[in-house]
């Protein structure tokens, strides 16, 4: 048992003491302990079939409407559907548009109007297909998670004109 706090700060400076003077300075590690220790620092692998998207890695993109980037984190060309991240400022309004293909929108953050309703942080709303939307709109801004379909959202590769 320690009875002074002052010995246990002293034991510690004369264990790193004791131990520095111990080492051989002129020792050096074989190839095979750096070559280990490369490997444990090396990127895991990745089984196949799955992605990793690190948000630091994100890139936004902008969207056709004003005050809107989005990431695009999945799209699955045999469904047809889209997963995307919209970050919408604050003010920003989305133009009434049809939905070709159902919708899911999960609001993140902030705040989004729509259909008479306030959504926020939590909330969740489903489109149907062949839906009609009015006009939203976020006065403080909002992050989004859409579910939607390609064709409604994506831009069309260069070079093309969008599906009528």
């Amino acid at each position: 048992m320690i009875d002074d706090p002052g010995d246990e700060i002293e034991f510690d400076d004369m264990v790193a003491l004791a131990l520095a003077t111990a080492v051989d300075r002129g020792a050096v590690p074989g190839a095979h302990v750096k070559a280990r220790l490369m490997a444990s620092l090396a990127a895991p692998s990745v089984p196949d079939g799955f992605r990793f998207m690190f948000g630091a890695d994100a890139e936004w993109l902008p969207h056709p409407v004003p005050g809107i980037r989005m990431q695009v984190l999945s799209l699955n060309q045999a469904s047809g559907y889209a997963v995307l991240l919209l970050d919408a400022a604050p003010g920003t309004r989305f133009p009434a548009h049809h939905h070709g293909g159902a919708e899911e929108c999960y609001v993140l953050s902030g705040t989004v109007q729509t259909c008479n309703r306030k959504m926020r942080a939590g909330d969740f709303l489903h489109a149907a297909a062949g839906t009609d939307h009015g006009e939203l709109w976020t006065d403080d801004g909002a992050r989004v998670l859409l579910v939607v379909s390609a064709d409604d959202y994506l831009p069309p590769p260069s070079g093309q004109s969008a599906p009528s």
